[in-house]
């Protein structure tokens, strides 16, 4: 049987109660097309109005994150683009160093 694998999926909401419910619908609905959330590669980044508190998906502790990448970017909550804007710098020049191929 061959396994579908998604990746670089982001729930968002303003609540930090909704984000468990939808977490779990999500989960759910993942489960019954056959897809696995896995729990080791799952994190929560929240902001700081957010008091610490746990955040469990079927009793397991998710790990909280102060930055992730998502589709090559790196994601933050002060929306620092210091390192994105560095790499895309750094890409570019690389680029233009590169001899033409055809």
């Amino acid at each position: 049987m061959k396994r579908a694998i998604a990746d670089d999926i982001i729930l968002m909401t303003p609540d930090i109660s909704q984000a468990e419910l939808m977490l779990a619908d999500f989960d759910k609905a993942c489960g019954k097309i056959g897809l696995r959330l896995n729990l080791k590669k799952t994190v929560l980044m929240k902001n700081g109005l957010i008091s610490f508190t746990p955040f469990t998906l079927n009793g397991t502790n998710i790990s909280e994150c102060s930055n992730y990448v998502y589709l090559a970017r790196k994601i933050n909550m002060m929306n620092d683009l210091a390192v994105e804007l560095s790499n895309r710098k750094r890409a570019a020049s690389e680029l233009s160093r590169a001899s033409k191929i055809w």
